[in-house]
């Protein structure tokens, strides 16, 4: 299993190069293990307790210079669970704004992606569920409170895209009556089919940029 990553930005930071820093860890897969820092296995959730068998890293078809994240769906997965992959999880800043950019090459498929926002979860849960994910590799049990999602490639595409939104995060959210500051932030990539056929996707240049802080109080 691999180390519960937290990733933190100095409070130091300008807003001038906060605004040009991505904080998204192994954004294009370059890493020496190239899967490094991405969450892909979910034995927790009933769908997904073969997502990791799908998904793979490679330079085919990949932008000049990076790779991609590949995903390989054999018949049947695409129209009834589809595959995803996430983000480790990145230090949030309540009340700023950010902007996320994807690269998307959906190629028989359709995709979507977001950026969530978690807590730690006050009540846990015995069987997660969509919102949820329980304690693993470290992390304590987490709970999704915000979702910003991003504007959909289009589907069956052979030619890259670029997605990409700004979206500034809630100061609190309600959670079981009380405000609660957002602490946790993933990307996610999502993708699926009305099909019963197999079919590849692939994902890179995984962007998040702090582009304006909280306001004061």
């Amino acid at each position: 299993m691999r180390p519960f990553l937290f990733l933190t930005t100095l409070l130091a930071l300008s807003l001038s190069s906060s605004a040009q820093t991505n904080l998204v860890p192994n954004s294009n897969f370059t890493a020496a293990d190239p899967l490094s820092t991405w969450r892909i296995d979910f034995p927790y959730a009933g769908p997904y307790v073969k997502n990791k068998t799908y998904i793979s890293v490679t330079s085919e078809h990949a932008p000049k210079g990076s790779k991609c994240v590949q995903f390989d769906l054999p018949p049947h997965v695409a129209g009834n669970e589809g595959c995803k992959i996430e983000s480790a999880f990145i230090k949030a800043e309540p009340g700023a704004t950010y902007r996320v950019e994807i690269d998307c090459l959906t190629w028989n498929f359709t995709a979507k992606t977001f950026v969530e926002a978690w807590i730690v979860d006050p009540k846990p849960i015995s069987q997660p569920d969509k919102f949820r994910i329980p304690a693993m590799d470290g992390h304590p049990p987490l709970l999704t409170v915000y979702r910003a999602q991003v504007p959909d490639p289009k589907g069956g595409s052979k030619t890259w895209q670029t997605v990409s939104r700004e979206f500034t995060l809630p100061k609190t959210t309600k959670v079981g009556g009380k405000d609660v500051p957002p602490e946790y932030l993933t990307l996610k990539a999502f993708t699926y089919q009305a099909t019963q056929d197999a079919g590849k996707s692939y994902f890179t240049n995984f962007r998040l940029y702090k582009i304006k802080e909280a306001p004061c109080p």
